[in-house]
């Protein structure tokens, strides 16, 4: 029935090779085997969300910068951080009632998204980088569609609440993107979390 197959192509994810998509073909049977439960949104066994779940999205977004840095020019740089900046804060447990926005922002923009500055963040903006990764959500959040919703508004709404050009969107999403596929790679996450349609397909 055209239903039945839309709903099955909810849960399909291209693989590489065919020992890979065996592999986890495998995976899956040895957890229905086992009774064990799975996740409502992604279609994926709770079991893996193990790595997802222990890693803060601030944490993995720091690393994530690290890895980078070596291999982006100046303005790719800062272009990562102010998309990073974005997704660090939309999902945040709580507003930071205690810190000035802006002075969150510029924490993370100019100092946790910059592997070189890092190291010397003065002491103030060492408790706002504190206070932002206690607050952080699991990477395992980027199963929730609506969390997937609520950082792609972030990431396309400029600070005085409009819509972003499309040449920015384009460019955040782009980002982002590639930033997913690198949870993947990763095995922090098990799918690209992004929907279909609402990420860019080109890949720095």
């Amino acid at each position: 029935m055209p239903g039945d197959n839309r709903s099955r192509s909810r849960w399909r994810e291209p693989f590489n090779t065919v020992a890979l998509a065996e592999g986890f073909r495998s995976e899956l049977i040895r957890a229905t085997g086992k009774g064990g439960a799975f996740v409502i949104a992604t279609g994926l066994p709770v079991s893996h969300r193990s790595k997802s779940a222990a890693m803060s999205w601030y944490r993995f977004a720091v690393e994530y910068v690290d890895a980078r840095w070596p291999q982006l020019g100046g303005n790719s740089r800062k272009n990562m951080a102010t998309t990073l900046t974005a997704t660090a804060i939309a999902p945040l447990r709580a507003k930071p009632t205690q810190f000035a926005p802006a002075a969150v922002r510029t924490a993370l923009r100019e100092w946790a998204f910059n592997t070189n500055r890092r190291p010397d963040a003065p002491r103030d903006v060492l408790a706002i980088l504190r206070w932002v990764e206690r607050s952080s959500l699991p990477v395992s959040a980027w199963e929730d569609p609506e969390k997937v919703d609520q950082v792609l508004l972030a990431i396309d709404t400029r600070l005085d609440g409009k819509q972003a050009a499309a040449w920015s969107r384009k460019r955040n999403r782009r980002i982002l993107n590639v930033a997913m596929k690198y949870a993947v790679r990763r095995r922090i996450l098990r799918v690209n979390p992004l929907p279909k349609g609402k990420e860019s397909t080109a890949v720095t």
